[in-house]
């Protein structure tokens, strides 16, 4: 028995609602009034005893509970879809791609109506990642953009190579633009994102060593860490696809580096699928537009 499950149609309802970020996007998709996804969603919240929207007016977001467990009913879904379709031996008619969050919301999201313009008869669903593994058949989706090109049982195509740099807010850095890099960085704080072993490797490069006692900030996400770097709390290390539209904003600016001072660290982003699937139409319509932004 499965006594914590709640109803199907509440999840659906919940589903749709978190995917679209509206109720009324949620009822055309469902084909219900409104009023009845908002009903199914607070049946939905009283089965959990959590609060999984914040309702502000018009406005809606998701609370830490829905935040937590959106991806993991979306997964679900689409696993669900999926298989019943590969059981009834036939297409989902819908691509389901899956990147990492931070990619999604600086680079990603931000590109999608060109894509569906372009290709208007696909379906494209994103499903967001936390692993650095990706586990395609786990994932319940079609293809993903990966960081690493390890799978053997994989197709994967080469995106793109990001370096990272240094990053802080103008405001910040007209505080020591004409103090030497070195010194900068040991007179301010460091946002850590998870990934010491680049700020080492920097520190390495300029012929220093990063004091223990260091003022060092830790985020567990790159999104929280960047915005810190917008409000001046210190220097963060970034690439190009997380920083370049908050550097256009003016919010974020890129620490100029010589040659010599440059950290020399990438990642790599890999478009992945099932290697029997790599010449299906719409997957290759979807690693050829990824593989083009990504050299615009």
């Amino acid at each position: 028995m499965y006594n914590n499950l709640p109803p199907l149609k509440n999840l659906r309802a919940f589903e749709a609602t978190a995917r679209h970020m509206s109720f009324s996007l949620a009822a055309q998709e469902l084909f219900v009034t409104q009023s009845a996804v908002s009903h199914q969603v607070r049946n939905l919240e009283q089965f959990l005893g959590k609060k999984l929207f914040i309702r502000q007016g018009r406005l809606l977001s998701l609370s830490s509970a829905g935040l937590t467990y959106f991806p993991v009913i979306q997964r679900v879904f689409n696993i669900l879809d999926v298989t019943s379709a590969k059981t009834m031996g036939r297409s989902s008619g819908i691509t389901r791609l899956a990147v990492h969050s931070s990619f999604a919301l600086k680079w990603l999201v931000p590109r999608l109506p060109e894509f569906r313009k372009l290709y208007p008869h696909i379906d494209l669903r994103i499903s967001m990642v936390t692993k650095i593994e990706v586990d395609l058949d786990l994932l319940g989706v079609d293809c993903a953009i990966s960081i690493r090109n390890d799978n053997p049982q994989y197709h994967f195509n080469h995106l793109q190579s990001e370096e990272w740099f240094p990053i802080c807010s103008p405001e910040l850095y007209e505080t020591f633009e004409r103090l030497p890099l070195a010194e900068a960085l040991l007179s301010f704080p460091l946002l850590d994102g998870g990934y010491q072993n680049e700020w080492l490797r920097l520190f390495d490069r300029l012929k220093l060593e990063l004091p223990q006692d260091h003022e060092m900030h830790y985020f567990s996400h790159v999104i929280l860490l960047q915005q810190a770097a917008i409000e001046g709390q210190g220097i963060a290390l970034s690439t190009s696809v997380l920083a370049d539209a908050d550097i256009e904003a003016g919010r974020l600016m890129r620490i100029p580096l010589t040659l010599e001072e440059s950290p020399e660290i990438f990642t790599h982003f890999y478009f992945c699928c099932q290697k029997e699937r790599r010449n299906e139409t719409d997957i290759l319509a979807l690693e050829s537009w990824l593989k083009k932004e990504f050299n615009q």
